[in-house]
C-alpha cells in the first residue's frame, strides 16, 4: 500500500529534526537546533493528524511527491530546516500553508527558461 502524502511529509520532517539533533552535536552546542528539533517533530504529528482530503495536503502531493517520498524543492527544504530555529513563535498550520506556497514556487522555477522556443523545437512538450 502507497504512503499517505501524511506519512512521506512526516518521514521527511522527522529526518530534518534528526539532523537538526545532530547539528547541536558540533562545537556549538547552539540550543536552537534542538528547539527547531523539537517543533519539526511536533510538526510531523501535526501533519500526521490533519485529514488525507485536506486540500494543503493534496497540492502538496501534486507539487513535491516523487514515488513514494516526500521531495522538496530548494525554498521549501530550506524553510523546513529552519522551522522554529529562530523563533518559536511559528504556527503549525500556518506553516503548512506556507510550505504549500514555497512548494508551488519551487515548482514555477522548474518551468520554462530560454525564451520563446522555435515553433515545432520545444523540449518541455
Amino acid at each position: 500500500m502507497e504512503p499517505t502524502i501524511n506519512q512521506m511529509m512526516a518521514e521527511y520532517l522527522r529526518s530534518v529534526a534528526t539532523w537538526r539533533r545532530q547539528r547541536y552535536q558540533d562545537d556549538l552546542r547552539d540550543a536552537r537546533n534542538l528547539r527547531s528539533a523539537t517543533a519539526l517533530d511536533e510538526l510531523a504529528a501535526h501533519v500526521l493528524a490533519l485529514p488525507p482530503e485536506d486540500a494543503r495536503l493534496q497540492r502538496l502531493h501534486g507539487l513535491a511527491v516523487q514515488g513514494e517520498a516526500f521531495v522538496p524543492g530548494q525554498q521549501t527544504a530550506y524553510e523546513i530546516g529552519r522551522f522554529r530555529f529562530f523563533s518559536d513563535e511559528a504556527g503549525l498550520d500556518a506553516f503548512v500553508d506556507r510550505i504549500v506556497e514555497l512548494a508551488a514556487a519551487d515548482r514555477g522555477e522548474q518551468g520554462r527558461f530560454g525564451g520563446p522556443q522555435v515553433p515545432g523545437d520545444n523540449p518541455w512538450e
